[in-house]
């Protein structure tokens, strides 16, 4: 009985390892990718899924097809959805995005949705903020609700050229001495 509770621990033990090896280990290009990963608590360094989920934890880059982050946060993330509560990314490329309650960095999607968020850079196509929600810089064909950007894409031409006339200026004093 006692060897049996042994070898059930050590199955179940070896089950676990190679759970934890499919979250953490990228796949190559002979293996599939995990269908489904959740992570809860703590760090891992990659993510590579059909569906990832992150619980109270955090990822340094996540690659899927679905994301879901509530309480954590990811350092790059690329997917088709990207979804995050209370928590944050650094980076992110997607389809489509919507965070409530976070922080969301340089952002490439299709559709971006804000709630109670703010954004330091937004490109896409459609862009929806909700109360409460803000970006430093937006460059959207469609923006929708109450926006606050600090710089829209109009306020970016004229700093681009006001910089560029200066840097001219700077330029042609410096070529003359």
């Amino acid at each position: 009985m006692a060897d049996e509770q042994h070898d059930l621990a050590g199955a179940e033990a070896e089950a676990r390892s190679e759970a934890e090896r499919a979250v953490v280990a990228p796949a190559s290009k002979h293996e599939p990718r995990a269908t489904n990963v959740e992570h809860s608590s703590g760090s891992v360094e990659r993510v590579e899924g059909g569906s990832v989920s992150i619980n109270r934890g955090g990822a340094g880059r996540v690659d899927a097809d679905d994301v879901s982050v509530s309480l954590g946060g990811i350092g790059a993330a690329r997917s088709e959805r990207l979804f995050v509560e209370l928590g944050g990314v650094g980076a992110a490329m997607a389809g489509e995005v919507s965070v409530r309650q976070g922080y969301l960095g340089p952002t490439l999607a299709r559709n971006v949705r804000l709630d109670q968020a703010f954004s330091r850079l937004v490109v896409a196509g459609n862009a929806s903020f909700g109360p409460r929600s803000g970006a430093l810089v937006v460059l959207a064909a469609r923006t929708d609700g109450p926006v606050r950007t600090l710089v829209d894409w109009r306020g970016a031409l004229a700093l681009g050229a006001a910089f560029g006339l200066v840097a001219g200026l700077i330029r042609g004093r410096a070529g003359r001495r």
